[in-house]
């Protein structure tokens, strides 16, 4: 049986592949990681770390596009609810991989316990593929310790900059498409040119009309009607109390695999 992990460049996935290690050995086990040319620069210095603590070298592919040139090729202003990069950078890439691997195979993706309504899409979508399971890692008994954080710290290995920013994430260096108001807003405050290039792109999407017409990243929802918010109209409110939650401030990034 070969075994595949699929590393997001953050914590919880960094631990999932440790236990994999543990359980079936480096030699039976493949690491991989999906860049989309739109990562923090500290990301990269820290799956050089996790390569040196296993001795194993992290497969890494990129499609040769970022998120924004994706949204464009598809004519959208992306959201939390309509992503084409998570698809079209990790996904699709990730899943020709894998059929291209000898079997029996189980691909391990890091998502824990509290991530159970999330589990279900990727192990329909990869198990589609003959001789190929999806198995969880972060949920084998015993249950890891939930500061994955702190168990990378414990490696003497230090976390990814965007979580001592504050960052539930590390993905899309603190940009991530399906992010919500409140990650944008710490994006503004924290790196604020990535912001403004985000910004910048959005306004100019919105004049090419049609489908990207009266569209924007976030949404907002006022008396039970939601209506698209643009990054410059958040901006305007982030020293107001006007900020709601909205899913992505709950899930951090949906973009794991």
């Amino acid at each position: 049986m070969e075994h595949i992990v699929s590393l997001s460049g953050g914590t919880a996935s960094a631990v999932a592949a440790e236990r994999v290690i543990e359980r079936y050995g480096s030699d039976n086990t493949t690491l991989w990681f999906s860049d989309t040319l739109w990562e923090d620069e500290d990301l990269y210095r820290f799956l050089e770390d996790l390569e040196a603590r296993w001795n194993m070298v992290i497969v890494r592919f990129t499609d040769g596009r970022n998120p924004l040139e994706v949204a464009e090729h598809k004519k959208i202003i992306p959201n939390a609810f309509r992503a084409a990069c998570s698809y079209e950078l990790k996904q699709k890439h990730f899943m020709r991989h894998i059929r291209s691997q000898p079997k029996p195979l189980t691909v391990h993706l890091g998502l824990s316990w509290d991530e159970e309504h999330r589990m279900a899409r990727p192990k329909a979508t990869y198990e589609k593929v003959e001789g190929v399971t999806v198995d969880y890692p972060l949920i084998w008994k015993p249950l890891p310790y939930m500061s994955y954080t702190k168990t990378i710290q414990e490696w003497g290995i230090k976390p990814p900059r965007l979580y001592e920013l504050g960052f539930p994430h590390n993905n899309c260096g603190g940009r991530c498409v399906r992010q919500g108001q409140r990650e944008w807003l710490r994006l503004k405050r924290t790196m604020p040119e990535r912001f403004e290039e985000v910004a910048v792109w959005e306004q100019i999407q919105r004049t090419k009309g049609k489908t990207r017409e009266g569209k924007a990243i976030l949404k907002e929802t006022v008396d039970g009607q939601v209506s698209p918010l643009t990054l410059r109209e958040l901006e305007s409110r982030q020293d107001t109390d006007q900020i709601e939650m909205f899913p992505g401030d709950n899930f951090g990034c949906f973009c794991e695999y």
